[in-house]
């Protein structure tokens, strides 16, 4: 299931947005929820303050409360990879719309044209961010997990703790060695022989600590902080 957000202010135009994005998914038989917002602050209150989890947030830019790229800016800024679509009748935002990394920047009077080749490579996007996920195994329930929404990975008290971007704790039985192993991806950076980290979600490192997008602070070891170091480096050098 693929969850979408619309936000346009104009309730007539978010209407004819969702019922093409119906349309085109069904003829590219995907499976999708659209979920409809008229006011920016509604989706930052989603998206920023409860963490909930949507795919993709096709935004319109031109609106009364606070502006699509305002939006697009605190989104970022918390730290949200979710696929970005704006949306808008004024073109000259183009430019400006590039500062938050959008993944199409569709023309209102176009969107029948431009729409449907937008969704195609978007879904086509977020498959191979599925692709990186790991499922485990938490009492008698088995959870599916996307790397993006893992924050670290902590061993306390003899178990694994995973802790994800919207706040939640899995604890599992499991060494840090082994579940490194399943994850098989170099984003997330040890930082002590009980921790692996997202680097995703790495905001600041000093000499003794690495701190989160989210004002957490975690311990670097002494004998880890050179290569913490330069595996972050050589993270952020590639999202550049």
């Amino acid at each position: 299931m693929i969850k979408i957000i619309v936000c346009d202010d104009e309730r007539e135009t978010s209407e004819k947005i969702r019922k093409l994005v119906y349309d085109i998914s069904r003829k590219l038989k995907r499976n999708v929820e659209v979920y409809m917002y008229f006011t920016g602050k509604e989706v930052l209150d989603l998206i920023c303050r409860k963490k909930a989890q949507f795919d993709l947030l096709l935004l319109d830019i031109d609106m009364p409360d606070i502006s699509g790229l305002d939006v697009a800016k605190a989104v970022r800024d918390s730290g949200s990879e979710i696929t970005l679509i704006f949306i808008s009748s004024h073109e000259q935002y183009v430019f400006k719309s590039i500062e938050y990394r959008p993944f199409r920047y569709i023309r209102k009077n176009h969107i029948s044209d431009e729409l449907p080749h937008a969704l195609k490579d978007a879904y086509t996007l977020l498959d191979s961010y599925n692709k990186k996920s790991i499922t485990i195994k938490v009492s008698d329930e088995q959870i599916h997990l996307k790397h993006s929404d893992i924050m670290y990975c902590e061993i306390q008290n003899r178990k694994l703790n995973i802790h994800t971007n919207n706040g939640n704790v899995f604890a599992l039985r499991s060494t840090i060695k082994d579940f490194s192993k399943k994850l098989e991806d170099n984003d997330f950076i040890q930082i002590h022989s009980g921790c692996i980290v997202n680097a995703k979600y790495i905001d600041k490192i000093s000499n003794t600590n690495i701190t989160l997008d989210n004002g957490e602070k975690l311990l670097v070891s002494r004998t880890r902080i050179k290569s913490v170091k330069s595996d972050l480096l050589e993270y952020w050098g590639t999202k550049i």
